[in-house]
């Protein structure tokens, strides 16, 4: 079996079109149509249905695909492998992370990282779709979980944070209503709320010196996306609870009210296919990664101190 066929052919179901196929080979399109043509005659099957408007895969094409496609990936490896022993460490490393992500953290993480390793080149592209790891080429995906555990998962995932809420505020908030002094507090004042259909009041559980509290939150304005929430607050609409952003807390953009308290919520997790040989550049962005997350603010065993503003 020539393997530049098989080659051409995902690369085809991947484009989703000949045309994107050709264009990112550098081939002819008819160079490509008759590869796959060649592959299909050597197969004895169908593996594409062709139409003037769409590409589809037959079910012997999806059931090649998948198998085929796990052996690329798999001879891919094997050869940077030999590549990577022979020297020092090359090649592209593809994260996926969440929109949310802390984009100054990360590119703190990056940086770092390339100018480690100069001969590494580290591709992220931000998405909140679960990507299909293997499927789409991407060796690693940071991904969230509300509770500590990823639901459903048939990847490697290694925790690397657990994360907890701290209360935010912008200084102009602060400078018109007096900043909280206890949880109690907390009910004079306005907050943003992170609720995909909003309600007023909402419970939290604060953890502080004595143990859980529980505090009653109200508030007028709601969304589902962090982004928009956190552009809220530092327009000064309200307080809200967030994971801490590295900028945030260098520029003081923004301000952190109780900051003996807060509400563990979110467990950070790296995820890599399972049936695949882990190359050592990726290996290497990994340990990188999980090591970074070591003092990441709102860490659990992060001291408290590290961002507490003065004169709160």
């Amino acid at each position: 079996m020539d393997l530049n066929l098989v080659r051409t052919f995902s690369r085809v179901v991947e484009a989703q079109s000949f045309t994107a196929a050709a264009r990112s080979l550098g081939l002819p399109k008819s160079s490509v149509s008759r590869a796959v043509t060649r592959l299909e005659e050597q197969l004895g099957a169908r593996l594409l249905e062709r139409t003037t408007r769409q590409l589809k895969l037959t079910v012997t094409g999806r059931a090649y695909y998948d198998g085929a496609s796990r052996a690329l990936a798999a001879l891919t490896d094997a050869e940077q492998f030999v590549a990577e022993s022979q020297g020092e460490p090359r090649g592209t490393v593809r994260l996926s992370v969440p929109v949310a992500m802390d984009r100054g953290f990360l590119a703190d993480v990056v940086t770092s990282f390339v100018n480690r390793y100069p001969s590494i080149q580290v591709d992220v592209s931000f998405t909140n779709r679960v990507v299909d790891l293997v499927g789409e080429g991407i060796d690693l995906a940071l991904r969230g979980a509300r509770g500590g555990r990823l639901q459903g998962s048939s990847l490697i995932a290694r925790k690397v944070a657990q994360l907890s809420l701290w209360l935010f505020a912008a200084p102009s908030y602060l400078k018109k209503r007096r900043a909280p002094r206890r949880p109690a507090d907390l009910k004079n004042h306005d907050f943003i709320l992170f609720e995909p259909q909003g309600s007023g009041t909402k419970t939290w559980e604060l953890i502080g010196p004595q143990g859980p509290e529980p505090v009653e939150v109200t508030g007028t304005l709601f969304s589902d996306d962090f982004l928009y929430i956190r552009e809220l607050v530092l327009r000064g609409a309200g307080i809200t609870f967030m994971v801490p952003r590295i900028d945030d807390l260098r520029s003081g953009a923004l301000v952190r009210v109780l900051p003996d308290y807060e509400v563990p919520d979110l467990s950070i997790s790296v995820v890599m296919p399972s049936n695949r040989h882990l190359p050592r550049r990726v290996a290497l962005f990994r340990d990188a990664l999980i090591e970074a997350f070591k003092t990441f603010p709102g860490t659990l065993d992060v001291s408290l101190a590290r961002a507490r503003p003065t004169g709160t």
